[in-house]
């Protein structure tokens, strides 16, 4: 199928292919071959998407799942002449959202608890702890960020992408991703000193 000049380039992977309206066309067209497309290039980015919201690599993977079925079904109402990542990130947060509020009233254990626990049988128990006490203390306190600065945090620091990209996945613009980012890692900075200053006192 011939598809002229309407490619674009996608940094982060390095991919050139058929422009994402042109695709986002052909499955409405009814061409399910071009969601596959789709749903390759953006896989990553989901996930990463749904990370933000979520721990457990279940949940991610679910949510991630859902949010490609859900921009299938709704694919249809989609307007091609406008970008499909935002659109497609909109979906992502909101079911990342509502699986949230089911996990928090549904807690389940971790599902990589039994691979946490392989992981700390390889150094001392003393170390094992300290280092599962840390990482609890440095959750907790992301846990307490707003959600915004949470998300901005977790896909720039934690997942590693660049501020441009975290603006597209969260529908801001670039300026307001990286105050979201800076005020997170004051806060968390902020946070983390007064645990520390309170376990030297005990």
């Amino acid at each position: 199928m011939g598809l002229g000049k309407e490619t674009e380039s996608h940094g982060n992977e390095g991919y050139h292919g058929p422009a994402d309206s042109v695709l986002a066309r052909r499955v409405q067209q009814g061409e399910r071959e071009a969601f596959e497309i789709l749903a390759r290039r953006y896989l990553r980015p989901v996930h990463a998407v749904a990370a933000s919201y979520l721990r457990e690599r279940a949940d991610v993977e679910d949510v991630a799942q859902e949010t490609f079925l859900r921009a299938l079904e709704s694919i249809w109402s989609f307007d091609t002449s406008r970008p499909f990542a935002p659109w497609l990130y909109q979906i992502a947060r909101n079911v990342a959202r509502n699986h949230l509020k089911w996990r928090r009233r549904h807690p389940a254990e971790p599902a990589d608890a039994s691979k946490n626990a392989l992981a700390d049988e390889r150094m001392s128990p003393a170390a094992g702890a300290e280092r599962s006490e840390f990482q609890a203390v440095v959750a907790a306190a992301i846990e307490t960020l707003p959600e915004q600065r949470r998300t901005a945090f977790q896909l720039a620091d934690v997942e590693g992408y660049p501020a441009t990209e975290v603006a597209r996945m969260m529908g801001l613009s670039s300026g307001a991703v990286r105050a979201h980012i800076h005020h997170a890692h004051r806060d968390l900075r902020a946070r983390l000193a007064r645990v520390l200053k309170e376990g030297n006192e005990t």
